[in-house]
């Protein structure tokens, strides 16, 4: 899962009811985000995954650049979730 998701990919995951997962800090976060984001920095995904992440949806992974949100998914995948890169979430004006 090393490249990005398309615009279409994305779309289709969202129509499935996929939940876009912003790994960026908190400060990061607050200083702008696409609407209907969860806020889950990196550094604390692996310890708080299990009770905030539901495993029946599709994850789209965000951050600022794709580095972070490309860990997340190496996280992710491994404990069960369908996790998928989306890479930049100013890349994406669809979910703004």
């Amino acid at each position: 899962m090393s490249s990005f998701l398309s615009r279409e990919e994305a779309q289709n995951l969202m129509k499935q009811g996929g939940l876009v997962v912003d790994v960026r800090s908190v400060e990061e976060y607050t200083a702008g985000h696409a609407p209907e984001t969860l806020n889950l920095p990196l550094h604390i995904l692996p310890v708080l995954a299990e009770e905030r992440i539901p495993k029946d949806r599709p994850l789209l992974l965000c951050c600022a650049s794709g580095a972070r949100s490309a860990m997340a998914v190496a996280i992710l995948l491994p404990q069960g979730y369908e996790a998928y890169n989306l890479g930049s979430w100013i890349s994406h004006p669809h979910l703004s």
